[in-house]
């Protein structure tokens, strides 16, 4: 693909580069981006990306980092990086980059491809680096160049190999073709013989079993949200509005070490609890009422989930606690099957049977958990066996809104060879704990 004079043209321009960068003064570590590789240093991620080209062993693999997120409203959402992109890279703060990997080659086998600077617009938003040696120091890949080679660099790759391997991820008829595999169309369309592998449970299988250094940062990330819980529980008064009590719990995520939130905080008063993902803030709290927070701090981008369910008032009726009770007992019976091993349908099956006993599982309208990581809905296949170093939520719940409220009791489970081990112990659970934590 590429011929004598591309090649002189390539080797003019990076002469052209270089002089300008010998005498360019570049910012310091923390200014401009991308910043440097989070929240571990780069090897890390390198030995992920060796692991990675290791199962693959040939061909050619690409994939995306996400892209900025266009919005025009005053407040923008935060960019928050693709899971897969972040495993491999740590490059937490560069939307629009896209990793290149080729385990066959001889010398170069993965670049960092990031999009072209515009630097009148970096004079508004945020600096980013030159391609150059600190570019490289800080990414961890000797091979960083621009978005623009993408095409030219996978074809040539494809030329020797003949193989494109696709990571993922799997999508609906609906939703728009992933753009690796839009890539791979039109590559294979111009090199003769190159064939489509499926890899798209290769990264899934790697990410669901947690290194002990992901773990440390999910502690973290329990800890912080337990201090929000706890301060939720202890500063709720009725007359309060839901949007009121979230500051309170958010304040103290942060006072607690949490760096951000592990997704938007649910604080549902009566009826609102019975709304599975309820959005709003604006509901005033009832003396009668129960609170339902659903709500977790976030480390290092690692995140937590934790639901509870409390009463205002600071004490459970009768008729409360027997519901918060028969919700805590469908959660005890999946953790009692919850080891390593397990199928995640025998868990639901559990405790679908203590509601069942009971004559509510008609109340029980949602799954029973899901994994988590990196990602708050994190990846792996839950229909194959859960391993050892998983982590995952239990979370059975009861929603009857003519009865104006929703109960969910929602833990987080570090999967053992012989058990589980509860990462969110530090959160009053039970009603008599519940009780106790509010009288404080």
């Amino acid at each position: 693909m590429f011929n004598r004079r591309s090649m002189l043209a390539g080797t003019t321009a990076s002469l052209l580069l270089s002089t300008r960068l010998g005498a360019q003064v570049l910012p310091p570590q923390g200014f401009a981006t991308p910043a440097g590789t989070a929240p571990f240093p780069p090897d890390v991620f390198r030995e992920r990306r060796r692991r990675v080209m290791e199962a693959l062993k040939d061909g050619v693999a690409v994939i995306y980092g996400a892209d900025a997120v266009e919005s025009a409203a005053a407040v923008a959402p935060p960019f928050v990086q693709d899971g897969d992109f972040a495993w491999l890279t740590g490059i937490m703060d560069e939307p629009g980059a896209i990793l290149v990997m080729a385990p066959a080659e001889r010398t170069v086998r993965e670049w960092l491809l990031l999009p072209s600077r515009d630097t009148e617009a970096e004079r508004w938003d945020v600096e980013r680096l030159p391609l150059g040696t600190e570019l490289e120091r800080r990414t961890g890949f000797a091979r960083v160049t621009r978005a623009g080679s993408l095409g030219g660099l996978v074809t040539t790759l494809a030329e020797r190999s003949k193989t494109l391997h696709f990571l993922g991820p799997i999508v609906g008829t609906s939703a728009p073709v992933p753009k690796a595999l839009d890539l791979y169309g039109k590559v294979m369309q111009r090199v003769p013989g190159v064939s489509l592998k499926d890899d798209s449970g290769l990264l899934a299988s790697l990410r669901i079993v947690k290194e002990a250094r992901e773990l440390k940062l999910m502690r973290k990330a329990a800890a912080a949200t337990a201090r929000g819980h706890i301060a939720a529980m202890r500063q709720v008064r009725p007359g309060m509005t839901e949007r009121q009590l979230k500051a309170i719990l958010e304040d103290a995520f942060r006072a607690g070490g949490g760096e951000g939130l592990a997704y938007d905080s649910i604080v549902a008063t009566g009826r609102n609890a019975a709304s599975l993902h309820y959005t709003g803030g604006s509901g005033v709290i009832g003396a009668n009422d129960l609170v339902l927070i659903d709500a977790a701090a976030s480390v290092g981008g690692y995140a937590c989930d934790v639901t509870r369910t409390f009463p205002a008032s600071g004490k459970f009726t009768p008729e409360q606690r027997a519901n918060h009770e028969l919700v805590l007992s469908a959660q005890a019976a999946a953790v009692a099957k919850l080891r390593a091993g397990v199928y995640y349908e025998d868990l639901v099956e559990a405790a679908k049977d203590v509601f069942r006993k009971a004559g509510r599982v008609d109340d029980f309208t949602h799954g029973l958990g899901h994994l988590v990581g990196l990602d708050v809905h994190d990846v792996g296949d839950m229909s194959k066996p859960l391993p050892a170093g998983a982590v995952i939520t239990v979370e059975p719940g009861l929603y009857v809104q003519s009865a104006n409220y929703g109960i969910r009791i929602e833990d987080l489970y570090l999967i053992t060879p012989t058990g589980s081990q509860r990462l969110s112990e530090a959160i009053p659970r039970t009603a008599t704990e519940i009780e106790a934590a509010m009288a404080r």
